[in-house]
């Protein structure tokens, strides 16, 4: 980010703008990261603008939130505080513990003597908000960090050491949801286009920040070509066990164990398969889960591919392999879509993409459906036929499969 940039953005934060002075609330999260607690203590204050918002009601988790105090008027229920902010303004206090354990052992967020990797997500309790119409917030993170500790990195952008605006246009209540590097660690960064990349893990780990960040340039193009708008940034944290050895995926950010390779010996890559979830945020509504994973997966093969670095013999392979795998599915419509269902799905829309290309003349592929797809983030098989419709012209014979009945 240049100087001028940043300088820009420094002044909408802080100085009042009187065109959006009637709509708009200041939004300031004060960090304080708390090792020797394994928690971070959170201060959420309303500023000027106060007066636009009736109520908040934030949704604490059981054994990670634990409600402090309040300025104004506030009322506790089961893991939920009612609170009305001060018309001149005022703050909510509460403490959120940090490491968090999947079972057996392995962790999706943690905090270190030196270090910690956790969500947004789960540091700030999602909010309810009633307001005027029209009231939105004008937010920014900060952090306090302990001593010894260098740094923070989040997949928001930064206007100073610590400091980061957040802005969701999808919410009114902006949330810095996403992961979060604290500590002592090592990155690497570099723009692509419009995006900057961030690749963070612990110093003295074995996360390969250089090859991340090269095998993105390798497949950026692909990724830009399929997806068409990239976030301003993008964070991809990395750590050894006992983090959870997987890849999770969060707004703007991703985690990735730093043993998955980049590409896997049967041709998929987890790295990729977060990615997509990153760009797209699409996910399936109710039982169609296998519509977002499914097309992660598919994208995760696809843009290797389209990169070069997938032999058409190697994508027969892939093919075959997958076929093998999944070959007792019987049906994708799913709560929850496993890695058989998975590979199933990623068959069909393989299929499909085969299908549009022969329907439309080689002049539309899978991209322009998953195009549409993101506009609505959370899609149905419904929403899939009236896309594809919409891109080919006509029905899909491969959306009339088996697999996809009630």
């Amino acid at each position: 980010m240049s100087p001028m940039i940043r300088l820009i953005l420094l002044l909408a934060l802080f100085l009042p703008n009187p065109l959006l002075a009637q709509s708009q609330f200041e939004l300031d999260y004060l960090v304080e990261l708390q090792p020797k607690h394994d928690q971070a203590l959170v201060t959420v204050q309303i500023g000027a603008g106060a007066e636009l918002i009736s109520r908040l009601r934030f949704r604490l988790k059981p054994g990670i939130h634990t409600f402090l105090s309040a300025e104004g008027e506030f009322s506790e229920a089961k893991n939920s505080i009612v609170w009305t902010p001060p018309k001149n303004g005022g703050a909510i206090v509460f403490t959120s513990k940090i490491t968090h354990d999947r079972g057996n052992g392995a962790f999706d967020a943690m905090m270190a003597e030196s270090w910690a990797i956790f969500r947004g997500d789960d540091l700030i309790p999602a909010v309810n908000m009633r307001a005027k119409k029209g009231a939105n917030s004008r937010a920014k993170l900060r952090f306090k960090l302990p001593a010894g500790w260098q740094r923070t990195e989040t997949g928001w952008p930064r206007v100073s050491k610590e400091i980061y605006v957040i802005d969701n246009p999808e919410r009114r209540f902006d949330r810095p949801v996403g992961w979060i590097m604290a500590g002592d660690f090592g990155s690497r960064a570099e723009q692509f286009g419009a995006t900057r990349v961030v690749v963070a893990a612990p110093k003295g780990q074995r996360l390969h920040r250089m090859d991340v960040v090269a095998f993105l340039g390798w497949v950026w193009p692909e990724l830009k070509s399929a997806f068409g708008d990239s976030p301003e940034k993008l964070l991809i944290v990395g750590a050894e066990d006992p983090m959870w050895r997987g890849g999770l995926s969060g707004p703007n950010s991703l985690f990735l164990h730093a043993d998955r390779p980049l590409v896997s010996e049967n041709g998929t890559s987890a790295l990729l398969h977060e990615l997509v979830h990153s760009f797209t945020r699409i996910r399936g509504d109710k039982k169609d889960d296998w519509i977002a994973e499914g097309l992660a997966e598919f994208y995760a093969i696809e843009l290797l591919y389209r990169s070069g670095g997938i032999t058409d013999e190697r994508y027969q392979r892939i093919r075959k392999w997958l076929a093998h795998w999944s070959q007792d599915v019987k049906k994708l419509r799913l709560a929850r879509s496993s890695g058989k269902t998975t590979a199933a799905a990623v068959l069909l829309l393989q299929d499909l993409d085969k299908e549009i290309q022969v329907a439309t003349k080689q002049d539309k592929t899978l991209d322009d459906v998953t195009r549409l797809l993101i506009k609505k983030r959370v899609v149905s098989l419904n929403d899939l036929h009236e896309a594809v419709m919409q891109v080919m012209g006509r029905k899909s014979v491969v959306l009339q499969s088996g697999l996809l009945g009630a």
